[in-house]
């Protein structure tokens, strides 16, 4: 669907409110924006703001003076007066009916932490609020910000009534996929203690609004990945050889009933778990070159294990060179970067680790598929404790497992780009609750 491009009746209502402010009242405008920065900033966090670029800036200006124009004050004529019923008095700037009625709501609804649940680019986005599971989903029409959204963001905006649909007032408060869960953590635990206070909707305005301001300031915390079977961290543990002897090193490892694989493509050395599943200990993958092999582990312990196991079973057909080991720290933290390049030669991101395609694609299969398994009956805290198959019995329900359900393939094609690797595949958790797209 495509949605006419005629301007909206209600347009030019914040250019209008803006212009009126900053010329009739320029002063008092002024002192009401530095207070709302002085209150939300320390005087170093000031300074380290306006050391940003332009663009960034420019965006945190837009969100403060959306802020200031619905729930701000000014001193104007002698007092303090409510920004909001100032430029809706009989002394207010001329403004057509629906101009007014826009800057009316703007007022009256407050603003939220939303679930991005899906995405029309270029169009509208459907919103689930982030705090309230209970509440129904929202279609927001939205041009621009929807060409940078993806189903699974965490987004704070106020929503409007414009006609017939919904739209953003204009304030954008967007935060990464490090960031969002602490901040609705700390969101939601405010509101279990102070949730019946009047000013609650303010409050948590304002945190929202220092939450995102403190993205450009800390560094968002990076998570430690563990093991699922073996309960050890993660690490990206690579050991590189130089082969002597082709011939014995291939009779070496084809004596190993539980190696599978082969010189082109690689081998697997497999274990039987306890929970009836099948893994790899170690890949043993081709090298840079002919007469190179690289033996990749995820944890210490399977890299020192899987060290003496190998060069006992091989012996002198093969000579140690290095090993490289990469916190998946790290390596999350460049993914994370808005400029890490991509290699001009392959077409491959510079972060990615040094798996083969092929090798890495296995890993994710198998990570996901074990990580899912029991996925559709398991109480999830992004449904409010629900399992899947009972969110969906509520239209509210079903709105946020699809958006959780798109916000995996979304977050799946994003590594798999980054990782030079196939896609896999979510439809296994979308057949196991009946659910078409």
């Amino acid at each position: 669907m495509t949605y006419p491009q005629t301007p909206a009746p209600h347009q030019g209502a914040v250019e209008i409110a803006f212009n009126w402010l900053s010329s009739l009242h320029r002063k008092g405008w002024q002192n009401a924006f530095l207070n709302l920065y002085q209150e939300l900033l320390s005087e170093e966090e000031q300074v380290r703001i306006a050391g940003l670029d332009q663009e960034t800036v420019r965006a945190i200006e837009i969100n403060l003076f959306d802020w200031l124009l619905a729930e701000g004050d000014i001193h104007a004529r002698g007092g303090i007066r409510r920004i909001n019923d100032y430029l809706l008095s009989p002394a207010g700037p001329r403004l057509n009916a629906a101009q007014r009625d826009w800057l009316q709501q703007m007022g009256q609804r407050p603003l939220r932490l939303y679930d991005v649940t899906d995405v029309v680019k270029g169009q509208q986005m459907t919103l689930c609020d982030a705090l309230d599971k209970e509440a129904e989903p929202l279609v927001v029409r939205e041009r621009m910000g929807t060409q940078y959204l993806e189903p699974g963001s965490l987004l704070g905006c106020r929503i409007l009534r414009a006609g017939d649909h919904f739209e953003m007032s204009g304030s954008a408060y967007l935060f990464g996929l490090l960031t969002g869960p602490g901040v609705l953590s700390r969101l939601r635990k405010h509101k279990q203690v102070f949730g019946q206070q009047l000013d609650e909707p303010r409050k948590i305005g304002l945190m929202i609004m220092l939450e995102w301001l403190q993205q450009w300031l800390v560094p968002a915390p990076m998570p430690t990945l563990i093991d699922h079977y073996s309960g050890e961290p993660m690490k990206m543990i690579t050991d590189q050889y130089r082969v002597n002897d082709e011939l014995a090193l291939a009779q070496a490892l084809a004596s190993q009933t539980d190696l599978e694989g082969d010189r082109q493509q690689g081998w697997s050395r497999l274990m039987d778990c306890t929970d009836g599943e099948v893994r790899a200990r170690v890949h043993i993958n081709p090298g840079k070159k002919p007469d190179q092999i690289e033996l990749f582990y995820r944890t210490q312990r399977y890299a020192d294990e899987g060290r003496e196991w190998f060069e006992a079973l091989v012996g002198a057909s093969v000579t140690f060179v290095k090993r490289k080991v990469q916190e998946t720290a790290d390596v999350m933290a460049a993914a994370q970067k808005p400029s890490a390049k991509v290699s001009s030669k392959k077409g491959r991101p510079s972060s990615a680790s040094k798996l083969d395609a092929a090798t890495m694609t296995q890993l994710m299969s198998e990570a996901i598929h074990r990580e899912y398994a029991d996925w559709a009956d398991e109480p999830i805290p992004a449904l409010d404790q629900k399992t899947p198959r009972q969110a969906i019995k509520t239209s509210a329900g079903l709105e946020r497992v699809k958006g959780l359900l798109r916000s995996y393939e979304a977050n799946e094609a994003a590594q798999a780009r980054q990782q030079g690797r196939t896609e896999i595949s979510y439809d296994f958790l979308w057949q196991a609750l009946g659910l078409t797209r």
